[in-house]
């Protein structure tokens, strides 16, 4: 029974080894290591390549397309590090791809991620002169955007700072505090000054009401005057008028005494014709004056101005 054991121990060794060669061939096609791998050159000057190990994964749009073979200092580029990568032969690498270093957070672990800016560049078909396998372009990193704009923003808050503590200099302050001494002086002074402005405001109201209150005694006082100078006129006109025919009628009376006194003149002396002569003279100016006062404006308050003669003014 002992030779029958040693030949199954063998046999099962050869199985498991022949398997684990299997696995072997499988993991390196999958691993872009394959016979028509294509390999490429990236030369990293900018960014940090800690996590990055051999066989770290090489991924385009989230798929993994290769991995990295290996890396070294460049002796070309100074500071410069050359990592060489494997891919698939489909992998569609432009002449505008770029490649950066993305690093996991948790693990530490860095993978490179390639990007093409741009699908209308033609494939990257060769290498350059000089160069053994086609060199891919570095790229910009987001945390080493990230880190730049942090940089930055701290020079900024640091030129802020460094003004507001000039700002903030003893110089400064004193006449800060200057400035808001008059500002409160200023502001007591304005409370004062909107008081006095009140208080003409009111005595302006009061000096109104007063103005007012003259203006509507003025205008009583002018209606009054007015209603007794019409009363005034209408008396006056109505006595001129009363004159006047008195003075018609004198005049009547004196045209009848003038004509009898003249038919008894005919058959009188010398003395009756005298007096028949006076008699006409009175009543010749009792007719001038029955003239003037056909118009009682003129008897009160004189003439027009049209008819005064030379010398003459109005009354």
């Amino acid at each position: 029974m002992e030779p029958e054991a040693k030949y199954t121990v063998v046999g099962a060794a050869v199985i498991i080894l022949a398997a684990l060669i299997a696995a072997a061939v499988v993991w390196l096609r999958s691993s872009g290591e394959g016979v028509n791998a294509r390999q490429y050159k990236i030369y990293f000057e900018r960014q940090s390549l800690e996590g990055l190990e051999p066989r770290s994964y090489v991924t385009m749009r989230g798929m993994k397309v290769g991995s990295v073979t290996g890396f070294r200092f460049s002796s070309d580029r100074p500071g410069a590090v050359e990592v060489f990568i494997t891919l698939d032969p489909a992998t569609p690498v432009r002449r505008s791809t770029q490649a950066t270093v993305q690093r996991h957070l948790i693990t530490g672990l860095a993978t490179v991620r390639l990007a093409n800016t741009t699908e209308d560049s033609p494939l990257l078909a060769g290498a350059l002169p000089g160069e053994s396998p086609p060199v891919i372009a570095e790229g910009e990193s987001p945390m080493q955007q990230v880190s730049e704009t942090l940089t930055q923003l701290a020079e900024h808050a640091d030129e802020t700072m460094q003004r507001l503590n000039t700002t903030l200099s003893p110089e400064n302050q004193a006449a800060l505090s200057e400035a808001l001494g008059n500002l409160r002086r200023l502001s007591r002074r304005a409370d004062e000054t909107f008081a006095k402005a009140d208080a003409a405001l009111d005595s302006f109201g009061k000096a109104a009401d007063d103005v007012r209150a003259l203006a509507r005694s003025v205008a009583g006082d002018a209606r009054t005057l007015t209603a007794r100078y019409d009363q005034l006129g209408s008396e006056a006109t109505v006595s001129v008028r009363e004159v006047a025919e008195a003075a018609r009628k004198l005049s009547a009376d004196a045209d009848r005494l003038t004509q009898r006194t003249e038919a008894l003149l005919a058959g009188s002396d010398e003395e009756l014709r005298a007096t028949a002569q006076a008699l006409r003279s009175a009543a010749d100016s009792v007719g001038a004056a029955a003239g003037r006062l056909r118009h009682p404006g003129q008897a009160i308050f004189g003439p027009a101005e049209g008819a005064l003669g030379p010398g003459e003014g109005a009354r």
